[in-house]
C-alpha cells in the first residue's frame, strides 16, 4: 500500500510546486548530494522518480488493487504541519493521489508543537513534515528516521532484514562494503518504504568576508548551525 502510494507522487513536479517558496531537489531514502547517494541519474530511471510518471501509476494501480483496494479509499484523514511549504505540497499531493489512485483525502492542518505530539501518537492516515538529522552520515539518520524504535519513525515502520543491515553499517570499516551495504538498505525501502520522500531541501549559506571564527566545513544542516561562539566581526 505504501509503495502505491510512493510511485502516484510526481517529485519533479513537486519541487516546481514549492519552487518559489524553498530551493528543493528530487530524491529518495539518502540525502541526494552526499557520497552515499545514488547519483541522480540513476535515481531518475526508477519508477517515482521520472518526470513521466506514467509506468509509476500503472504499477501503484496494480499495488493498490492487489493490496484490496482497486476502487481507492475514501476518508483519509491527512495532517499537514502548518508551514508553507507543507502547506503547498499537500494540496498537490492530495490532487496526485485522487487522480492517479482515486483516494480521497481531508486535510487537517495543525500548528507545530500539535503535530508532534499528534505524530508521535500516531494520530494520522498520512502526514507531511519533515525530518531531520545532526549528521550526513546514514548511520545517523537511519537510526533516527528509518530503525524499529527510532524517534523520528513516525510511521512505526519494521522490516527486519533492514534492521539486521543498520549494525553491520555501523561498524564498516571498509569504505566499498559500507557503500555496498547502504545500497542494499535503500533497495529494501524502495520495495517496502517507511515513508513517501518529496524531495529535499540544499540551501547555500552566504556571508560578508568580514564574518570571522565560523567553519562551515565543521556543521551541517540548518538545525546544526545555532551556535555562533567562535564567530566575530572583523569591522
Amino acid at each position: 500500500m505504501r509503495r502505491a502510494l510512493r510511485l502516484a507522487l510526481n517529485r519533479p513536479t513537486l519541487v516546481d510546486v514549492v519552487q518559489d517558496v524553498a530551493p528543493m531537489m528530487v530524491g529518495g531514502f539518502l540525502y541526494p548530494f552526499s557520497e552515499f547517494a545514488t547519483p541522480a541519474e540513476k535515481m531518475a530511471e526508477r519508477p517515482g522518480y521520472q518526470a513521466d510518471a506514467t509506468a509509476a501509476i500503472k504499477e501503484a494501480r496494480q499495488l493498490l488493487a492487489a493490496a484490496g483496494y482497486p476502487q481507492g479509499l475514501k476518508n483519509i484523514d491527512f495532517m499537514v504541519r502548518d508551514i508553507n511549504t507543507f502547506k503547498l505540497w499537500s494540496v498537490a499531493i492530495q490532487a496526485m493521489l485522487k487522480e492517479a489512485l482515486n483516494i480521497d483525502s481531508t486535510l487537517r492542518t495543525v500548528q507545530v508543537s500539535v503535530w508532534f505530539d499528534e505524530a508521535q501518537a500516531g494520530n494520522f492516515d498520512l502526514t507531511i513534515s519533515a525530518i531531520v538529522s545532526t549528521l550526513i552520515d546514514p548511520s545517523d539518520y537511519f537510526n533516527s528516521w528509518y530503525s524499529k524504535n527510532g524517534p523520528q519513525n513516525y510511521s512505526k515502520w519494521h522490516n527486519q532484514a533492514f534492521q539486521a543491515l543498520l549494525p553491520q553499517i555501523d561498524r564498516a570499516l571498509d569504505e566499498t562494503k559500507r557503500k555496498a551495504l547502504i545500497r542494499q538498505s535503500e533497495e529494501i525501502m524502495e520495495q517496502d518504504p517507511p515513508l513517501l520522500p518529496v524531495s529535499w531541501e540544499r540551501l547555500y549559506d552566504g556571508w560578508y568576508n568580514y564574518v570571522k571564527g565560523h567553519n562551515p566545513t565543521n556543521y551541517f544542516g540548518v538545525y546544526d548551525v545555532v551556535r555562533c561562539d567562535t564567530v566575530w566581526l572583523d569591522k
